[in-house]
């Protein structure tokens, strides 16, 4: 039984700051003012409305902090309304004067001043959004898919919710079938990519990526000359996959970075410009994985700070949530030491856990500006536009594309979970895995006992899907201790209170139970939670918030999970089909 223990309450961010309330109320009081007619009246009117716009004042603030909309509060209007007569608080909060008042920025109407928005009030508003307004928005961009092609994926789910006005996140699945000497095979590609500066950077790696790396595996591993048993990679082959990957990773940054911008410096055409400079000087981190339906080999790709986790069962019959990437960003000691390394003698590579102080991931696409020398920054900026190069940029490039690769061998009943950082500044691994398996568990109570389309019979296997429990007992490998022993604890201000902050809020979540199963589609069923779960008003609040101060409480959040079954099982069509109910709004 789920246990409803005491909620801790996190204060909302206020949405002015008490100073700009209290200004902005100054100005509005001072001119709600009606004119006296003895010094000595205008003094105590003077002081009395200064003990009202206080009183007004404090109401107005908590308000606004706690997240609250005061002009449509009725009790916010005649509580004013009482402070400042005889002005009249309409509807929309916006006060009228009796005509007699002069301002130059009134507008006479009917007898009456209208202030105009300039007064600090507005007519605009933010509503919470319902339940099904909550349900369309987290499952407007779902997809799912069964793969009936007998090559070991079984099937794989994939959405995105947006938190910038345009979605600065993407995402590729793509397969390459390949004639091996012995056969053919198919080689699985999923990937993750995280914007930031723009969408332009992650939309050029959504076309490009899976091409590069397909290119250079092709060339370096020749499968057609290759003869392989599945379940075996040999050494040298394991290697040339390795430098196949980076290689790919390293020549399309070259040809998203410095290639376009040294050919508009030496051939300056305005109109190509957006579309060639974009890329460059917006950024975007990879997380790419590449299965070999061959050999069962899974490999991991990361450039940056999102993550991709393994979800498996231990000798034991333990479910197993094992990190297959590490965040390179600049909490990561590792990284630190490598930049610091590679730039002696600039104490500040690594300023407020930041590149130059400005850049969070140490690795990325793009991000010109971190990359190439001030001078051929400086002349594409005056030529076209763009950022100005970092402070102090003495020794570039500081930023690198190149990956770090995790590889590992996956059975039928794994799957892997590969999500930007919006998920895992609310999740852990081990969260994620949990809910992945309590989602299984879930579905397959809830269709009679039938496992959901593409899930293995080997997920179910254990005894553990007799009943649908709190969370599984899901065991923790390399999670806690790899991933914190490579974060610099050494944050300072904002950062570490943000980094409690995201603590304390993911142990509420664990500890009381506030998770919940209500989607077809696995991702959607990850992004739901990790918003506030069954905790409906604080989902609800979540999605409502607007762009862009949504970016305030939420990122970008998209998740891409893969189920892996049996190689060569049954009559297989090798078509890959969509699974309706889990795309686009499918509902339980």
């Amino acid at each position: 039984m789920i246990s409803r223990c005491t909620r801790l309450r996190v204060p909302a961010r206020p949405l002015l700051g008490p100073t700009l309330v209290l200004r902005r109320l100054a100005c509005d009081s001072s001119r709600a003012r009606p004119p006296s007619t003895s010094t000595s009246h205008r003094s105590n009117s003077n002081n009395n409305n200064k003990k009202s716009f206080v009183a007004a004042t404090a109401a107005v603030t908590v308000a606004a902090s706690a997240g609250i909309y005061v002009s449509h509060s009725p009790d916010a209007r005649n509580f004013l309304a009482r402070q400042f007569r005889p002005a009249l608080i309409l509807a929309d909060a916006r006060p009228t004067e009796q005509s007699f008042l002069s301002s130059q920025y009134a507008q006479l109407n009917g007898g009456q001043v209208e202030f105009p928005r300039a007064a600090g009030f507005s007519t605009k508003s933010t509503r919470m959004l319902t339940e099904e307004e909550v349900d369309g928005k987290l499952r407007e961009h779902e997809e799912s898919y069964l793969v009936d092609r007998g090559y070991g994926v079984a099937r794989f789910d994939i959405t995105q919710l947006a938190s910038n006005a345009q979605i600065e996140d993407d995402f590729t699945a793509k397969i390459v079938n390949v004639n091996f000497a012995d056969g053919p095979s198919d080689w699985y590609f999923f990937g993750v990519f995280d914007g930031h500066g723009g969408w332009n950077t992650s939309a050029k790696l959504r076309e490009l990526l899976v091409p590069y790396v397909a290119a250079e595996l092709m060339d370096k591993v020749q499968p057609e000359q290759v003869q392989r048993t599945f379940g075996t990679e040999s050494t040298s082959n394991a290697r040339l996959i390795d430098e196949a990957i980076e290689m790919a990773f390293i020549k399309l940054d070259d040809d998203i970075t410095r290639k376009p911008v040294n050919f508009l410096i030496e051939n300056p055409y305005k109109p190509a410009s957006p579309e060639l400079l974009m890329p460059a000087m917006s950024g975007s981190c990879a997380l790419l994985s590449l299965y070999d339906s061959a050999t069962g080999t899974l490999r991991v790709a990361c450039t940056g700070d999102s993550r991709a986790v393994w979800g498996h069962k231990d000798a034991g019959g333990t479910w197993t949530a094992t990190p297959l990437s590490y965040d390179q960003c600049g909490r990561n000691q590792t990284e630190i030491t490598r930049i610091q390394k590679e730039h002696p003698g600039e104490p500040d590579v690594i300023k407020n856990g930041r590149v130059l102080g400005g850049l969070e991931p140490t690795r990325a696409f793009g991000d010109a500006r971190y990359k190439l020398p001030s001078q051929v920054l400086d002349k594409a900026v005056s030529l076209f536009f763009g950022r100005s190069s970092p402070p102090n940029s003495k020794s570039p490039p500081y930023v690198t594309a190149k990956p770090e690769i995790l590889t590992t061998k996956v059975s039928p009943g794994d799957f892997l979970v590969l999500a930007t950082d919006g998920i895992w500044d609310e999740l852990s691994c081990r969260e994620v895995v949990q809910l992945v398996v309590e989602w299984v568990k879930k579905r397959e109570v809830d269709c009679g006992g039938t496992p959901p389309p593409g899930v293995g019979t080997h997920v179910r296997k254990g005894g553990i899907f007799s009943s649908v429990s709190d969370l599984a007992d899901v065991k923790v490998k390399s999670d806690t201790a790899e991933l914190n022993a490579r974060l610099d604890q050494r944050a300072q201000g904002d950062d570490l209170a943000q980094i409690q902050l995201r603590n304390a809020i993911a142990m509420q979540k664990h500890f009381r139970g506030l998770f919940t199963v209500e989607d077809n589609n696995a991702a959607t069923h990850i992004v739901r939670n990790a918003l506030g779960g069954a905790d409906k008003d604080q989902t609800s609040m979540l999605v409502s918030i607007p762009p862009p101060i949504s970016r305030r409480y939420r990122d970008d959040m998209t998740v891409l999970v893969v189920f892996f079954g049996e190689a060569n099982e049954g009559d297989k069509s090798g078509k890959i089909t969509q699974i309706q109910e889990a795309t686009k709004g499918g509902k339980i």
